[in-house]
């Protein structure tokens, strides 16, 4: 079943001195947009860091940021490009890959069917209303979302392994046996091929 996201470490970090040009103008766009997304202004938030890409794109902070403001957004494939991007900066940012980890299974749980969604917010309904096949609408949705929850596992495994020392260390690990608990249900499920309903519609 759908386990929930723990956004709570994925955090916005300010930007380090710099010899850049353009620092003064990255940290007032990067200050402000935190004053944004404290707000929960995440729009605002995501228009001053793109600006900050635009001066510089290789500032890992204002990267890591947008991404961070693009998860707050349910953006997922797009905090996963600047993440991607932050990773390249400093591949040993452990918390980069934490907050990739978040975005790629937010991006595979986002294929979950509304009725899945509905069904797990409202305990009143029947088992029987929503079946184990209405998890996705089709294979294609479930493969996709197995195979973003892989990345996360792989991501939220680097995460481990560069931040060895981490308070949270046990959580997210405990956190990768869930996601794989899902990824095990989710390819257990059985879809009707094709010809099989095209078959049936006939029938009708």
């Amino acid at each position: 079943m759908r386990k929930l996201l723990i956004f709570l470490a994925v955090l916005f970090v300010s930007v380090m001195s710099s010899a850049c040009i353009n620092n003064f103008a990255i940290q007032e766009l990067n200050t402000k947009a935190k004053e944004y997304l404290d707000k929960g202004d995440y729009d605002e938030a995501v228009k001053r860091l793109e600006s900050s890409v635009d001066l510089d794109g290789s500032v890992f902070e204002t990267r890591y940021n947008l991404a961070v403001a693009y998860v707050n957004k349910e953006e997922f494939k797009s905090a996963i490009n600047q993440l991607n991007e932050a990773i390249k900066i400093n591949p040993e940012s452990a918390d980069a890959y934490y907050t990739l980890g978040v975005a790629l299974e937010g991006d595979g749980y986002k294929k979950l069917n509304d009725k899945k969604n509905i069904k797990d917010n409202d305990s009143t309904l029947d088992d029987k209303e929503v079946d184990e096949t209405s998890l996705f609408n089709t294979k294609e949705d479930a493969d996709y979302a197995i195979k973003r929850l892989e990345e996360a596992i792989g991501a939220y495994t680097k995460y481990t392994e560069i931040a060895q020392k981490a308070q949270d260390l046990d959580k997210v690990k405990q956190h990768i046996k869930e996601i794989q608990e899902d990824i095990e249900e989710y390819s257990k499920l059985e879809f009707p091929e094709i010809n099989d309903t095209m078959q049936s519609d006939n029938k009708q």
